[in-house]
């Protein structure tokens, strides 16, 4: 992780995108704000211009340049954000912040989640719970929901899969339970990787453990970054995993069922 420090008003932030009216990242309509910054290296990432803090270009087939990615102070993102309010309070959504990993930079978040919180709106993230608790708790208790990833439950697959440990991930999540937000666990699902019963098992019955309302959501491989590592000149990078078929997620949902925790569905 880079080291801390306080955000300073008027400084940007490196925005890899901004989607709006998304509805998977949370209930409602949303806009989904993308952060660069990330400390893992996921095999199987769909967006891996946001590994490193800066906007990224790539030549599309034809020539045509495609930067991903500007620097935007907090005012500038949130007058964006301001167009939309009426749909979030329409239809019961907000803002999600994801990345890469939002956590990455804690003073930039911290900025961005008291200026929503300021305008009353609604506010989830996505993490990779790979970040310092401490430093980042009271952004944690900005939130109204977080979606939490669990890659692999064992620490040497999951350092093989993204190049870090999960022991500072379960910690988190411990203490995510305890904090309070909603929250659903989400497992990438990759068929051989681990969409094994031991590992779905085993993630759920951590999830029933730490969370009062548990709920894991499944989310099968796809290949739609495919074609950002071809862009970026990024190719060394990319692997292909298989993408379990609809039966084996289905019998997956029913032993997430089993181990009494909700298997739940935003795709």
């Amino acid at each position: 992780m880079p080291p801390s420090e306080p955000f300073v008003k008027g400084e940007t932030i490196c925005v890899s995108q901004i989607q709006h009216f998304s509805v998977n990242d949370g209930e409602g309509i949303r806009s989904t704000v993308f952060l660069s910054g990330c400390p893992l290296r996921c095999r199987w990432c769909c967006n891996p211009e946001t590994w490193t803090p800066e906007p990224k270009s790539g030549r599309l087939p034809g020539g045509k340049e495609e930067t991903f990615g500007r620097f935007l102070t907090v005012d500038e993102v949130m007058k964006e954000l301001a167009r939309h309010t009426i749909f979030y309070r329409e239809s019961g959504g907000g803002v999600t912040w994801s990345g890469g990993e939002p956590f990455f930079f804690p003073g930039n978040l911290r900025a961005l989640a008291m200026a929503c919180g300021e305008r009353g709106i609604s506010q989830a993230a996505e993490t990779s719970c790979s970040f310092d608790w401490e430093e980042c708790e009271d952004i944690v208790r900005l939130l109204d929901f977080v979606f939490a990833d669990i890659k692999h439950m064992d620490g040497g697959i999951h350092r093989d899969l993204t190049g870090a440990d999960n022991e500072r991930i379960l910690s988190n999540l411990k203490r995510l339970g305890e904090t309070g937000p909603e929250t659903v666990v989400r497992v990438p699902l990759l068929s051989g990787v681990n969409d094994d019963e031991e590992n779905i098992g085993r993630t759920a019955r951590f999830v029933r453990e730490h969370f009062r309302q548990p709920k894991i959501e499944l989310l099968p491989y796809h290949t739609l970054g495919r074609a950002k590592y071809r862009m970026l000149g990024m190719d060394e990078f990319r692997e292909e995993f298989e993408t379990p078929p609809k039966e084996r997620v289905a019998s997956l949902e029913a032993l997430i069922r089993s181990e009494e925790v909700e298997p739940v569905r935003y795709r």
